[in-house]
């Protein structure tokens, strides 16, 4: 009798677990992109007692590839939050193109009317992580690519689903943004165990105009990735990001390349006063 009840449960485990495989091959790549966004709207709420330190590093290079000018911001981060981030340090040196401290506008030959000055990148950059999935919707990013399911890897240590994005052809841009957002592709790994997006890169497949009339980006490469899970929680993880943008002027182009780390979570603080700055 025992060997028989076991015989039945080994049977009955082998049915549960042949049907869990067969509702996970079941899933669509716009499946997984909608349950790895909903997994991220849950994070940013559970997160609303902390807080992280970022850091945004920033290299401008001349024709040859020579440093020459450098930025670095830190600030913190609260989830929740999407006012201004609140920045602790910064440091520059030489004119960094698109940044407060020795901003170029357009080419000498352009008139300032022609070309008018872009915002202040630092002063206008908002929570960025809080207007992530609200972007998504605003300009349709879910219906916007075509999504196809690559074969699962590992990522981070982490068993992924692996999806691709290219985006639709003919598309309706009505902005800036949207023509930006319309010529993207890339990949997405997505956690098998809670739909954790645990590496991204994307990357511009056509030059895009975007500030003025006469600049283009010419070049955007995007990767991001998770560290692994340290000390088992899933919540608190480091990341790091690095982009690399290449606006084209007539004359020159204005080369960067950017990294912004996540090296610290702590429980949330009220925005401070001395300890911490805005930026001038």
């Amino acid at each position: 009798m025992t060997m028989s009840f076991l015989v039945i449960c080994f049977s009955a485990l082998g049915q549960v677990f042949s049907v869990a495989a067969e509702q996970e091959e079941k899933l669509t790549p716009l499946g997984i992109f909608d349950a790895a966004l909903k997994q991220f709207e849950d994070s940013r709420v559970a997160l609303r007692k902390w807080q992280y330190h970022q850091t945004l590093t920033t290299h401008q290079l001349d024709s040859s590839g020579k440093i020459v000018a450098k930025g670095t911001w830190k600030s913190i981060v609260r989830p929740g939050d999407s006012g201004p981030l609140e920045y602790t340090a910064e440091s520059m040196e030489g004119k960094l193109s698109f940044f407060k401290k020795g901003a170029e506008q357009s080419a000498p030959e352009v008139k300032a009317s022609a070309t008018p000055q872009p915002k202040n990148k630092v002063e206008s950059e908002g929570n960025q992580m809080e207007s992530a999935v609200d972007a998504v919707r605003k300009y349709d990013l879910r219906d916007r690519y075509l999504w196809k399911r690559l074969p699962d890897e590992t990522a981070v240590g982490e068993s992924a689903y692996v999806l691709s994005f290219e985006p639709k052809p003919k598309q309706n841009a009505r902005s800036r943004e949207e023509r930006f957002f319309s010529l993207l592709a890339g990949k997405l790994w997505v956690s098998r165990n809670d739909f954790t997006v645990l590496k991204a890169e994307a990357s511009l497949q056509s030059p895009c105009s975007l500030f003025w009339i006469i600049a283009r980006v010419t070049t955007f490469q995007l990767n991001y990735e998770l560290e692994p899970v340290r000390g088992g929680n899933r919540l608190l993880r480091m990341s790091r990001a690095t982009a690399k943008t290449v606006v084209s002027f007539p004359f020159y182009a204005v080369r960067q390349n950017h990294w912004q780390t996540v090296d610290k979570y702590e429980p949330r603080t009220p925005r401070g006063n001395e300890a911490t700055r805005s930026l001038p």
